[in-house]
């Protein structure tokens, strides 16, 4: 598979989105392209898929608005990414639930079978990787989407979803009302890499959700969660994004839950918490965070089965990256020593994320790194 990236930072994000499209059209040389991804910063852009299509034809197109852009100059806080790809083996198709779904169910069920019915082999489950982009519709319905996902496509396709916080802010082709769900599916013959990192760390206080609302937290043991979570850390109601709770899964791994605010004497999270949850706080030391990291480049690179990476993909949360200040810059560098200096890398912050958690199962994280190597 070929791949061609570009990346303009014009203040116009409209000419920014051609720019960046005639510059991945580019990279690609004499081969055309087959489909792209679309990731802009700072206001969304609607229509974005159309704008982009005046460039590269009337292919696939999918992707979202997000609060920030990484690439090797560092974070960008407005501008346009457009990934192409090219190739005569490799499946590629893009997908959305359009305006009529209302509800995530509905959206992950019309998705999953536009893409499955465009599909040119229906013998079998599709293989390869699916990039989703959801906004917070589809956030707040996380648990029962991702289910629903795998139900439909199977449990070989490996899925990494982008949300984010807004609504209306997905890209998909040249429709205008995405819906809550846009999906482009890479499906062929080689295997993709997948690496997940968190790099969190449980602090000594274990307690349980004894009252929840949806995302809002409303008591931890049978006392008011806010209070609790106070008296805890003294300070950490002060800066709550350095302090999300963790909800211990099989396997010894963790599913983050950011506090977003404070709310009277509950916390608003980033995700739900099931009821009788036993969570712990958790903490983030940058040595951690950083460790998690390379051990997520180097799972996504193992993962190739001795194929080279065209390119790589970070999709990270915006309360991960953010926590690490200056040392972010480090936290690339650290992506970069896995890969040469030709091997176009590319990523973007979310508000949340759904990442593989083995057995063929999702989890929705709000502190995760993902990195996806493309053969």
């Amino acid at each position: 598979m070929e791949i061609g990236c570009g990346l303009s930072r014009a203040r116009d994000l409209v000419e920014a989105t051609r720019q960046a499209a005639r510059q991945a059209r580019e990279a690609l040389g004499s081969v055309a392209p087959q489909a792209a991804l679309i990731v802009t910063a700072g206001e969304p852009l609607p229509m974005a898929g159309k704008i982009a299509r005046e460039v590269l034809g009337p292919i696939p197109i999918a992707g979202s608005g997000t609060a920030g852009l990484l690439c090797d100059a560092g974070m960008v806080p407005h501008g346009v990414a457009v990934v192409c790809f090219g190739s005569e083996e490799w499946t590629i198709q893009s997908a959305c639930a359009g305006s009529t779904a209302l509800t995530t169910l509905a959206a992950a069920d019309r998705v999953a079978r536009l893409i499955l019915s465009g599909r040119p082999n229906r013998r079998r489950y599709p293989r390869g990787i699916a990039l989703a982009f959801g906004d917070s519709r589809a956030a707040e319905g996380a648990g029962p989407l991702s289910r629903r996902w795998r139900e439909i496509m199977g449990p070989k396709l490996k899925s990494v979803g982008s949300l984010i916080s807004g609504p209306q802010s997905l890209y998909c082709g040249a429709v205008r009302d995405p819906g809550p769900l846009s999906v482009l599916c890479v499906e062929g013959p080689e295997p993709v890499g997948v690496g997940v990192g968190l790099g969190w760390a449980p602090l000594t206080l274990t307690c349980t959700a004894t009252r929840t609302e949806g995302n809002l937290l409303h008591e931890l043991d049978g006392r008011p969660a806010a209070l609790v979570y106070a008296e805890a850390l003294p300070g950490s109601s002060e800066d709550p994004s350095r302090f999300p709770l963790g909800l211990a899964v099989p396997e010894d791994h963790w599913v983050i839950r950011s506090v977003v605010g404070i709310e009277g004497t509950s916390l608003r999270l980033g995700g739900e918490l099931p009821l009788g949850a036993e969570i712990r706080l958790m903490a983030a030391s940058v040595n951690g965070l950083h460790q998690a990291t390379r051990d997520a480049v180097v799972t996504a690179l193992k993962r190739l089965d001795g194929h080279p990476s065209r390119a790589l993909l970070v999709v990270e949360s915006e309360t991960r990256w953010t926590v690490q200040g200056e040392m972010a810059r480090r936290e690339w560098e650290l992506i970069r020593e896995h890969t040469s200096a030709e091997t176009p890398c590319l990523g973007w912050l979310t508000a949340s994320e759904l990442v593989h958690a083995g057995g063929g199962q999702f989890a929705h994280q709000n502190g995760s790194l993902v990195v996806i190597a493309l053969p």
